[in-house]
């Protein structure tokens, strides 16, 4: 699979990805991988912009193995209720907003709780966009950016509904 560009693994049932799979990501010709509809119980931690350069889409819609509406009895499950991640304790969608190279991400429909993450530029890597930025983009609204936190500066589609989110959206998402 050394020329492999656009895998779909959705609707497997699967619960976890061994490390054999960043394989694909080695030759940095995959550039879209849809993994929904599985049974993941969060990111599979080898979902790195390290291990897979050039992906431009990550689908990790709707993987949830029970239908749960209160969160609080997330623990009733004893082999899990599916993708959830809390963001006041896990980075796991800190981490996926900050993979530049992504154009799609999907995130939907899964069991994600706590705000949306917020960033500052010099924390954790976080850039501003620059004057530079603005004339490579031709101008126009971006100008609006600059110095503001550079956050998926490439995505085309982010989607996020339902979820668990709470609170206000974070001010680097308002002027994306």
């Amino acid at each position: 699979l050394r020329y492999l560009k656009h895998l779909q693994i959705g609707a497997f049932g699967l619960v976890s990805i061994s490390e054999d799979f960043m394989r694909l990501g080695e030759e940095n010709k995959l550039e879209s991988l849809d993994l929904n509809s599985n049974n993941f119980n969060g990111i599979p931690s080898i979902l790195t912009k390290e291990n897979f350069p050039k992906l431009k889409k990550l689908d990790l819609l709707a993987c949830h193995r029970w239908t749960v509406s209160d969160l609080q009895k997330k623990d009733d499950y004893e082999d899990g209720i599916g993708l959830y991640i809390n963001t006041a304790t896990d980075n796991s969608l800190r981490n996926l907003l900050l993979w530049d190279t992504l154009e799609e991400l999907r995130l939907s429909n899964n069991y994600i709780e706590g705000q949306i993450p917020d960033f500052t530029v010099g924390q954790d890597g976080v850039e501003a966009w620059s004057e530079a930025d603005v004339a490579a983009w031709g101008g126009d609204t971006i100008k609006n950016l600059v110095g503001r936190p550079k956050i998926m500066p490439n995505m085309k589609r982010l989607s996020l509904n339902l979820n668990f989110f709470t609170g206000d959206l974070p001010h680097w998402m308002l002027y994306h």
